[in-house]
């Protein structure tokens, strides 16, 4: 269950922003060091006077072969030029028996560029626990993260580099995918690093039409994800299709993932929205303001 989840919850965090990249991390005795690796990517500009998503909280759904088996919350706020972002997901109970997930994530990024500023990770997979604190500085020389199994970690992990390539984090790459115009056969590489890796992604919009979503026929454009690991020296593993449904408009809200597993397939679906305006994540609050302790007391009532 390991691989086929975490290849779902990398193509949620990339275009949704709902998480992290998960699990597909190298390890140690394959493993090439962020700031060996050489990448080159196109400099995107987000068209900042278009794209303006909606502020609020989406609630997702997620599914083996129409089987309930997670929730994936994503709650958008903008606050002083910034926009502030929670992504959480849980496993439910049912599942919890064979694979149990808690997962938080805050991150900020640059309202006008979408460019990241800081994505701070806290990741419970079964008994595994694993923090990641990134910042990027406001000039982007330089990116730092810092990994660990808990607070009390004395075996933290450091990673610092300067990166030659418009180099995101997952939200930022979430953001900046769905601000861009998409066209069917249109393809844009991405940077992508999560703390410890460093990713080569490459969107691709396979086709523009119309599918029945919640009683209402939405236009969506549908776009397919290619994804290499650039922190290994491991031969690419081949990774099963995945389709991704946007709106076709300004908003390019996330309505569905569909990926194929080993068995089956997996479908991720927006089941609600609720506006800013009736509801407010303490998660954000606490984020907006960088309050450790809020944030740590939140993560304790979960």
């Amino acid at each position: 269950m390991t691989r086929s989840t975490s290849f779902h919850l990398l193509l949620t965090a990339l275009v949704a922003g709902t998480l992290s990249i998960g699990s597909m991390t190298a390890r140690a005795d394959d493993y090439i060091a962020p700031h060996l690796v050489k990448v080159s990517t196109p400099l995107y500009k987000a068209p900042s006077q278009r794209f303006k998503p909606k502020l609020g909280t989406y609630e997702y759904t997620v599914g083996w072969q129409g089987i309930p088996a997670a929730s994936c919350t994503l709650t958008v706020d903008e606050r002083d030029g910034k926009y502030l972002i929670e992504a959480a997901a849980r496993t439910y109970s049912g599942v919890d028996v064979l694979y149990k997930l808690r997962y938080t994530a805050t991150g900020v990024l640059d309202a006008t560029t979408l460019q990241p500023e800081s994505l701070i990770i806290n990741h419970d997979e079964n008994s595994r626990h694993k923090n990641i604190d990134m910042r990027f500085e406001e000039s982007g020389n330089k990116i730092t993260a810092v990994r660990s199994k808990g607070p009390q970690d004395p075996d933290k992990k450091l990673v610092s580099f300067d990166p030659d390539n418009m180099t995101l984090d997952p939200i930022g790459a979430a953001f900046l995918a769905r601000a861009l115009s998409w066209e069917v056969g249109q393809s844009r590489d991405l940077d992508v690093f999560n703390g410890k890796s460093r990713y080569f992604i490459t969107l691709s919009a396979v086709e523009k039409t119309s599918i029945m979503f919640q009683g209402e026929m939405r236009k969506v454009i549908v776009i397919t994800p290619r994804v290499r690991n650039l922190s290994t020296t491991k031969p690419r593993s081949k990774l099963r299709e995945a389709f991704i449904y946007i709106t076709d408009d300004d908003q390019h809200e996330v309505l569905k993932i569909v990926s194929s597993v080993f068995i089956g397939s997996v479908t991720t679906e927006l089941d609600s929205f609720v506006p800013a305006e009736t509801h407010r994540s303490p998660l954000v609050v606490a984020q907006a303001a960088n309050s450790d302790e809020v944030r740590a007391q939140m993560r304790a009532a979960n």
